[in-house]
């Protein structure tokens, strides 16, 4: 294990590389999970099934893009009464499917909001997380907006 500094995202991460270019930092992490719970059952389970690397953006540092590279298990479910047999570990960090972390998602969810989704796109690249205006009008579109009663009358 490495003994460099970096704002871990979670704890139960082991550094297993840094590499430096000159405009991006590219850090490759490994669970040190010995078990996790079914997403379906909510049951434990120890018994490894594989091995997959993960690709995941992350907040900058130094003013450098940051990739994660996750090496995360997949794990047997052995619960006969439930319906997945093989799932993937989750991190509450990232969204299951994500491909961003969700501090990233909040700031750029932040920035998409306000200003149009084209300018957000170049405030987003100049703070070094690069992101199309595609993907930023996703994050607007896919956020759930509790709507709140007016206090004024409608008369």
């Amino acid at each position: 294990m490495l003994s460099i500094p970096w704002p871990s995202p979670d704890s139960n991460l082991e550094l297993l590389q840094v590499t430096f270019t000159n405009d991006s930092f590219l850090i490759v992490v490994k669970s040190s999970h010995t078990s996790a719970f079914c997403p379906v059952c909510l049951k434990p389970s120890s018994r490894k099934h594989s091995q997959y690397s993960r690709k995941v953006q992350d907040l900058p540092i130094c003013n450098k893009a940051v990739e994660l590279i996750i090496l995360t298990r997949r794990w047997f479910c052995d619960q006969p009464d439930c319906t997945v047999k093989v799932f993937t570990e989750r991190y509450d960090w990232i969204s299951p499917k994500g491909r961003r972390t969700k501090r990233t998602d909040e700031l750029l969810r932040k920035i998409a909001f306000s200003t149009s989704c084209l300018s957000a796109e170049k405030v987003a690249k100049s703070a070094h997380i690069p992101v199309s205006h595609d993907t930023l009008l996703n994050l607007v579109r896919h956020t759930h907006i509790e709507p709140k009663v007016s206090p004024f009358c409608r008369h």
